[in-house]
């Protein structure tokens, strides 16, 4: 499903693949950070993308994508729905423009006593099953900060 991203600074939608294209030929030395989180209200979920083009030393320039779908009942469903969003973008990414992501980053947690811990080796798996370097709760999942504040 085509998304419609945003900048975060102005929220002006831009066309992503053309868009990431130009900045990374402006930037070169920019690596991808991708994540996603999640948040059930009361008759629906909403979701929220960011894709980070972080610049080392410079920061990122932030784009996403939000959108509400009926509401995801089940946690672990939810939070691997999240990780197969953050795939699915950097797959597109990598198929369209030949462009590897350096990091997803997953809202999980490692520690047993936290639900999300449920899905996190199932999430994990999916992420480095596809070459992605991952990161979540406990090692600074910058993208999923970012996601979570647009989701609230």
């Amino acid at each position: 499903m085509e998304r419609v991203f945003k900048t975060l600074i102005q929220s002006n939608e831009v066309d992503l693949i053309p868009y990431i294209q130009a900045y990374l030929e402006e930037h070169p030395e920019t690596e991808i950070l991708i994540g996603c989180d999640s948040q059930n209200r009361r008759h629906y979920t909403i979701y929220a993308i960011v894709i980070g083009l972080y610049r080392p030393g410079k920061g990122a320039h932030v784009l996403y994508s939000r959108f509400i779908t009926d509401r995801e009942r089940e946690n672990t469903v939810r939070l691997l729905n999240e990780v197969w969003h953050s795939v699915e973008v950097a797959e597109r990414l990598k198929n369209e423009i030949d462009v590897k992501a350096e990091w997803i980053d997953i809202d999980l947690n490692p520690d047993p006593k936290y639900r999300s811990n449920q899905a996190l080796t199932s999430a994990v798996g999916l992420v480095t099953g596809l070459g992605y370097k991952v990161r979540h709760k406990g090692n600074s999942p910058v993208m999923t900060y970012a996601a979570d504040h647009l989701v609230k």
